[in-house]
């Protein structure tokens, strides 16, 4: 009871460890933090000491002090902050000695090198040296409900010094560890990492899938349509996990295109998915904007169905099924024309399942009256692949002589 017959709370604070880094304008300035919490009233006070000498008594929640680097890393060093509240009988000491520095901590990498399959995680630039390591089992569900299991057999390399005050160290976790359930799916691996720097530990997650390179066909199929558009794709089987695939096509030089991808369950249980990617030529920009208004005068639509290799693959629209172009009036004005044009291509546009129709501007060689060769490109990008892997084709002489 206070002096008018009030009821007064007390809370005593609870009072953090002191926590060590690195000034961020200055390295050799180190910031010395500790934290008070869950307290009543309000008013708190803090005194820092470094080797018997008073610092700077600061009265907040959070309390900071700086020293010089050259200070702490003398090693025998002792700071110490000393918590004054009207709830507690006799101050709270929190006290540290020497230099700390968090870790950095690398993603986790996986090796398939026989003769054992190993994780591995680097831990780098901490001081102390004391470091703890834990591999868990991380199981399929929300990442706010996961259960986790320790997993026995990791194993530390170092901690090695790479400079004063600087350690080292690589933990790692052969896969033998990891694969004791195969029917189970999904999940990961968690790799963490408690040190005295840390309020947290750091975790680091490997997702545990296996790399499987997909299949990949020798070569690009390609259909030619009777109003010049040409339909490539390419069937990929298997794989994990999912390829990353870029078209591309031109003459001298090649420009990125858009294409279709769809997936589906094959008859023998693999993944397939398959890529389309359609386009027209055009020796010019000026023969490219005077052709389709032309061909859409006229009524004719892209049969682009045709033109596929397998026309009933899933996932596939046509334009030409979306869009159909009434041709009674022939001498229709140009305004109105215009206005359909626009119509038609709104309406290609917001449909993202039609097969798109990219438009290859192709040069004129040196030799008069001779355009370049058309190249079609296709990138696959994977994991199991050091480097991409190409399916190119190239337009045959005697279609050079037939369309030029």
């Amino acid at each position: 009871m206070d002096v008018f017959g009030k009821l007064c709370l007390l809370a005593a604070p609870e009072v953090s460890e002191i926590q060590l880094a690195e000034t961020p304008n200055d390295s050799d300035v180190i910031s010395m933090t500790v934290r008070a919490s869950h307290f009543h009233p309000d008013v708190i006070t803090f005194r820092w000491f470094c080797q018997g000498s008073e610092l700077s008594p600061v009265a907040s929640q959070a309390s900071q002090c700086k020293l010089p680097q050259s200070e702490l890393e003398k090693g025998g060093t002792k700071v110490w902050v000393s918590v004054h509240h009207i709830a507690l009988k006799q101050p709270v000491t929190r006290e540290t000695r020497g230099f700390m520095k968090r870790p950095c901590v690398s993603e986790i990498v996986g090796s398939t090198s026989s003769p054992e399959p190993t994780l591995g995680c680097e831990i780098t630039d901490f001081y102390p040296p004391n470091v703890s390591v834990t591999w868990l089992k991380l199981r399929e569900g929300e990442q706010d409900d996961r259960e986790e299991e320790a997993i026995e057999g990791g194993e530390m390399w170092g901690p090695v010094q790479t400079q004063p005050r600087l350690y080292r160290a690589t933990a790692t976790l052969k896969r033998t560890a990891t694969n004791q359930d195969k029917k189970k799916r999904g999940g990961g691996i968690i790799c963490r990492v408690e040190h005295c720097s840390l309020q947290e530990p750091i975790e680091k997650l490997w997702s545990n899938v296996d790399i499987v390179a997909p299949s990949i066909p020798p070569s690009i199929s390609v259909c030619w349509s009777s109003e010049g558009v040409g339909v490539f794709s390419l069937l990929l089987k298997g794989g994990h996990p999912k390829v990353k695939l870029l078209w591309a096509a031109g003459g001298s030089t090649l420009s990125p295109l858009v294409s279709n991808e769809t997936e589906e369950i094959g008859d023998d249980g693999q993944r397939e998915m398959k890529s389309v990617c359609a386009l027209e030529r055009s020796t010019s920009l000026a023969i490219q904007m005077n052709k389709q208004p032309e061909r859409r005068r006229n009524g004719h639509a892209i049969k682009t169905k045709a033109a596929v290799t397998d026309p009933d693959a899933e996932g596939i629209e046509y334009i030409d099924e979306k869009v159909e172009v009434e041709n009674n009036n022939i001498d229709r004005d140009e305004d109105t024309q215009s206005e359909v044009d626009e119509d038609s291509d709104k309406e290609m546009e917001e449909d993202p399942g039609a097969l798109h129709i990219n438009r290859v501007s192709m040069s004129k060689t040196p030799r008069e009256n001779e355009r370049a060769r058309l190249r079609v490109s296709l990138e696959i990008t994977h994991p199991a692949f050091k480097l991409p892997v190409y399916r190119t084709w190239t337009e045959p002489n005697e279609e050079m002589s037939s369309s030029a």
